[in-house]
């Protein structure tokens, strides 16, 4: 049980604060489904009001999975494995109000394809980042026969999305190939195994004394992007870590993709702020004992790979309230 503990604090110190915001429960990637239809008799766009939202043009429901591309993005093609960040609105067919929808909060939400209900990871795979579409969802590629009795989905009920792709980070996505190397990798605490712009391991040297004090941030290799922002921005990272004795590690890349933590809510990415996109940085972390609003978990370190960021969407004076529906 102590074990688990430890690996569990460990997970909450380096990702805790990323959050979730996938609009639908996870798929089942052993299952098959037919292709994609692009028909007609599709839900169109509503934009008459305060946020976008669905108009249908009648109380059945189109059959099967469908994808209406209203207007095709240029950029690089999504895969199914990516993490995406979009805006979308969710109705049930025939309903004029959205059971979810990020234009609402304000703020376009990030999930992972391989995370999500077959609709949104089949649906949205092979389209163009960049692009606006509706995609219409039978329960089979939803929700399933049970619903999901909160959002007011019934077992049988056709799901619709008005989707915008702003952006997809690949599950095996680096830092910058190019980044500038700011230190001496032989004077660092950690090996590191993996180059620039590749995924890594770390493993503490045999030896080294634990951090103390305050979490240490220390650039390894300086990116070419913007700096990364203030309060409020949210920061898509990929990492590497290890426990200092070695007995735990993990890695976001290849597997989990990449994590979105949001700066200024009191982790320890908050030191993130002003390093480029594209950096590598070592991240040492000092034991806890569990005091007063602290998990107890051992000292670790982290390579962490600053992949891409979101501004802040909220005003200076906003980002306080931001940062507390966030944890």
């Amino acid at each position: 049980m102590r074990k688990l503990a430890m690996v569990a604090a460990l997970a909450l110190l380096l990702s805790g604060c990323s959050g979730s915001d996938d609009p639908s429960p996870s798929a089942d990637p052993s299952e098959t489904a037919s292709p994609i239809e692009y028909g007609t008799d599709m839900p169109t766009l509503d934009t008459s009001g305060e946020h976008p939202k669905l108009a249908f043009p009648g109380p059945n429901p189109v059959e099967g999975l469908k994808v209406e591309v209203v207007e095709e993005g240029t950029g690089r093609i999504v895969e199914a494995g990516d993490v995406v960040v979009a805006h979308y609105v969710g109705q049930v067919w025939g309903s004029s109000d959205p059971f979810d929808s990020s234009f609402e909060r304000g703020e376009p939400s990030s999930f992972s394809l391989q995370q999500v209900i077959r609709g949104w990871t089949e649906g949205l795979s092979g389209l163009p980042v960049g692009s606006k579409v509706i995609v219409s969802i039978p329960p089979e590629y939803g929700y399933g026969p049970t619903g999901q009795p909160n959002a007011g989905i019934g077992g049988t009920d056709t799901i619709a999305f008005y989707v915008e792709l702003h952006s997809a980070l690949g599950i095996n996505d680096a830092g910058h190939v190019d980044a500038e190397m700011k230190v001496d990798l032989a004077e660092l605490p950690v090996e590191i195994t993996g180059e620039l712009g590749k995924p890594v391991t770390v493993k503490v040297k045999d030896g080294v004394k634990a951090p103390e004090g305050e979490p240490q941030v220390t650039v390894i290799a300086e990116g070419k992007g913007e700096p990364v922002g203030e309060a409020g921005t949210i920061m898509y990272q990929q990492y590497a870590m290890s426990s200092w004795d070695n007995s735990v590690s993990e890695v976001t890349y290849g597997q989990f993709g990449p994590q979105k933590v949001l700066i200024g809510n009191g982790s320890v990415f908050d030191k993130f702020s002003g390093i480029p996109v594209g950096s590598r940085v070592l991240l040492q972390v000092p034991a806890s004992d569990g005091g007063e609003n602290s998990t107890t978990a051992p000292a670790f370190a982290a390579v962490v790979d600053i992949i891409d960021q979101m501004p802040s969407p909220n005003p200076p004076g906003d980002q306080g309230k931001q940062a507390d529906e966030a944890k």
